[in-house]
């Protein structure tokens, strides 16, 4: 059996030599390329904590293995996790395994995309997951090895690796790992959870299949500039929405939020403004790009006179809106999903 083959049963293993395990690991590609913390019994049972490791939660594309939970809190030890973060590791695994987040194809696509999560709820500040400044980036504990677990458990056990079921073309650095937090102290409105269904008080994760995050810096105070220059972001040319049938996640900072708000703008009006002005007209586009946007897109295309006029999403409320980061500047992000991807949020339990 090839290295390519094999996967990590979640047997304990002992390594008195930490390199010769960080290498042994490499070799078997059971890393992400960084260093990983030895599994060990101790620590994998900690990060059980009492649970039933044999519990199934799914199988895993590309490969389609079984996903045991202590499979997953093998994984979350390689990954740093603290014990008290496994629960939202595990809401994370069991969204990224529905159906309506579509794996398979993000696993196995040559488009960039990976998984992101977003945590509402009382776990961001009980596990302090970011959601200000810099939360797409590096500093924070929670968000690094919660986002890195799940790319792990993604390798190790459905077997995205590089080249063997992975076939990004590019990639992007937050296949590494992604995971935030929505800022709901800074939001203007209700947070993201409690849109989907779920209790202000809840605890959510939802996983989103989308591409590294596209920055829109509108200095103005105008909320219409501020609307056009993300509607524009939707579908710029050879963006993914340009092509895919997909919910995407659009990230509001709060600077931008406060001005829309300001303005009476509530999430509602936002995306049905995204929804109308985020649109492209393909009259006259042919070739194999213009093919591919009518049949795989066809439920956003609309004929308005003799315009052929293409829509971000099928209806505004694919439009996913989480408010978060820092509120010292006027930034927002456009996160650009894979074909078919949904949004899929999760309780932690």
């Amino acid at each position: 059996m090839s290295s390519t083959d094999k996967e990590i049963t979640g047997d304990p293993i002992a390594f008195d030599d930490v390199e010769a395990m960080g290498e042994s690991f490499y070799d078997e590609k059971w890393t992400d390329g960084l260093p990983v913390l030895a599994p060990t019994a101790e620590r994998v049972e900690a990060m059980l904590g009492g649970r039933d490791g044999g519990e199934l939660l799914g199988t895993m594309p590309p490969r389609w293995r079984r996903a045991h939970v202590h499979h997953v809190a093998v994984n979350a030890v390689l990954a740093g996790c603290r014990p008290e973060y496994f629960p939202v590791v595990l809401a994370g695994v069991r969204a990224i395994l529905d159906p309506a987040l579509n794996l398979y194809g993000v696993q196995g696509t040559t488009n960039p995309a990976g998984v992101m999560l977003v945590v509402n709820g009382p776990a961001r500040t009980e596990l302090d997951v970011n959601s200000g400044h810099n939360l797409f980036g590096q500093g924070w504990r929670a968000n690094a090895t919660i986002g890195r677990a799940i790319r792990l458990c993604m390798i190790n056990i459905g077997g995205g690796l590089p080249v063997y079921g992975d076939m990004s073309t590019l990639g992007n650095p937050n296949k590494y790992g992604s995971c935030i937090a929505e800022n709901e102290e800074l939001s203007p409105w209700e947070p993201f959870h409690v849109e989907r269904g779920f209790a202000a008080d809840q605890s959510v994760v939802t996983a989103a299949g989308v591409t590294a995050p596209q920055n829109i810096a509108i200095l103005s105070q105008d909320p219409i500039a501020i609307l056009d220059g993300i509607a524009g972001a939707l579908m710029s040319s050879g963006s993914n929405l340009v092509l895919f049938t997909a919910q995407p996640l659009v990230v509001i900072g709060p600077v931008h939020a406060t001005h829309l708000a300001r303005n009476g703008y509530d999430k509602k009006s936002i995306r049905e403004y995204l929804w109308e002005k985020g649109t492209i007209d393909i009259t006259g586009v042919g070739g194999t790009d213009g093919k591919a946007m009518r049949e795989w897109k066809a439920r956003c295309y609309h004929v308005d006179g003799d315009r052929e006029i293409m829509r971000p999403t099928v209806t505004p409320e694919d439009i996913g809106l989480v408010i978060a980061g820092g509120k010292s500047g006027p930034h927002s992000a456009v996160l650009q999903p894979f074909n078919i991807t949904q949004l899929v949020s999760k309780p932690v339990e």
